[in-house]
């Protein structure tokens, strides 16, 4: 399984069921099917970026808010997450009518969850080939082993979150 966004060979009547895969081992980047989706301004791709690398768990909105805004962030900050949040949501489900039916990204306790697994982010997909490589090492099949960590390491694109946004530049 590769994770080249845009090579999923879907047909283009049937954009919006098409399976969405999300990739930041490299540029930040998400496609429906063989469509890769505008995720916006540079916040706005940040706050993506977190989701995907807090996934399968939740972005919570203080997380969000001190990668967001370093220092004091405005006043406003709470609603301009909502409204990138929303954005994202539109992007990933654009026939999406209510919140409630979201199959992409949903409300955490205190945050947002954005629902993905070893199929669709190679960040997840990445940590499973070690997991299953590590097993391998356990179980005496170095050769099995090996294979995995060389299936893992040819997931990435270049350093993870690769494209300059907020979330590279914090510590």
């Amino acid at each position: 399984m590769t994770y080249d966004i845009g090579s999923d060979g879907g047909e283009a009547g049937r954009e919006t069921d098409a399976v969405v895969r999300y990739a930041i081992l490299g540029p930040v980047r998400a496609a429906r099917g063989t469509d890769e989706l505008d995720l916006g301004p540079p916040k706005r791709l940040a706050l993506f970026a977190l989701l995907v690398l807090r996934a399968p768990g939740p972005l919570t909105l203080s997380e969000a808010i001190d990668v967001l805004w370093d220092d004091e962030p405005p006043a406003s900050a709470v609603n301009v997450v909502h409204r990138h949040i929303g954005a994202l949501r539109r992007t990933l489900e654009p026939q999406l009518r209510s919140r409630s039916d979201a199959r992409h990204l949903v409300r955490a306790a205190d945050g947002y969850r954005l629902l993905v697994d070893t199929s669709n982010s190679d960040l997840l997909h990445f940590r499973d080939l070690c997991a299953q490589a590590r097993l391998a090492a356990r179980a005496g099949d170095p050769a099995r082993a090996a294979h995995r960590f060389v299936e893992a390491l040819r997931l990435w694109r270049g350093p993870v979150v690769a494209d300059g946004s907020l979330v590279c530049r914090h510590p």
